[in-house]
């Protein structure tokens, strides 16, 4: 009798001590969607890059420059539209004999006869060279290189420069822009590579092949670095 006791004793400390261990929770696999966030892609209105033409134009510095001096645009009230040059397929190259080295007076004029040159090939008329937008391209020119800045809009208030100086020297027109470029190259070579990149870049050869321009200026200067060009355009007053 004692050792059937003693034998269920033993058999139930071992059952306590071999109790099986509680089986974990089965993880379970959840299906619901992540939530996605929607984003808002209701476009906001964009102003145009570096050539900017007025109304689809860039824009340019002052020629009293002041503390508020720019590959935007100013959208004139009904304006007539603009008529649109064709591509070029690449940049074409054209008889013009450059001017002898370091000449910046010449290189300006030799800039404008390669602007025609390229308007001859597309079957523009030409533009005429326009002393007050001679003066405004050079003084685009000594306000980048006074201030250390580069670019169409002014580098503290934004503005567009070139088109302030444009309306306060007495263009009216709807049509006005601005092209710049800066090279290593000193002149006259300067004008060949800024002309060469315009020719690439839809919004430079656009002002450079535009019908709605009839006259230009251009101003060549050297910022210690290196040689920058503005190219000036206006339509019909």
């Amino acid at each position: 009798m004692m050792r059937q006791i003693s034998a269920l004793s033993l058999s139930a400390v071992l059952m306590g001590g071999c109790a099986a261990p509680e089986a974990s929770p089965t993880p379970t696999l959840s299906l619901a969607a992540p939530a996605i966030k929607v984003l808002d892609f209701t476009p906001t209105p964009t102003i145009p890059p570096t050539a900017t033409l007025f109304p689809t134009e860039t824009a340019a510095p002052t020629l009293a420059p002041s503390a508020t001096p720019a590959a935007r645009a100013v959208q004139p009230q009904n304006p007539a539209a603009p008529v649109q040059p064709q591509a070029p397929v690449q940049s074409q190259p054209v008889a013009v004999a450059p001017p002898p080295q370091a000449d910046v007076a010449s290189a300006e004029q030799y800039t404008i006869d390669l602007i025609n040159a390229q308007r001859a090939l597309a079957g523009v008329a030409p533009l005429g060279r326009d002393e007050t937008l001679m003066n405004i391209a050079r003084a685009r020119v000594a306000d980048m290189i006074t201030r250390e800045y580069t670019g169409h809009l002014d580098p503290v208030t934004g503005e567009r420069l070139a088109r302030r100086m444009m309306r306060d020297a007495g263009y009216t027109s709807n049509y006005l822009g601005e092209n710049w470029y800066g090279t290593i190259n000193p002149p006259p070579k300067n004008a060949e590579v800024a002309m060469n990149w315009f020719m690439t870049d839809p919004p430079h050869y656009r002002n450079i092949l535009s019908p709605n321009f009839v006259s230009v200026g251009v101003g060549i200067g050297f910022n210690g670095r290196q040689w920058l060009l503005i190219q000036v355009f206006a339509g019909a007053n």
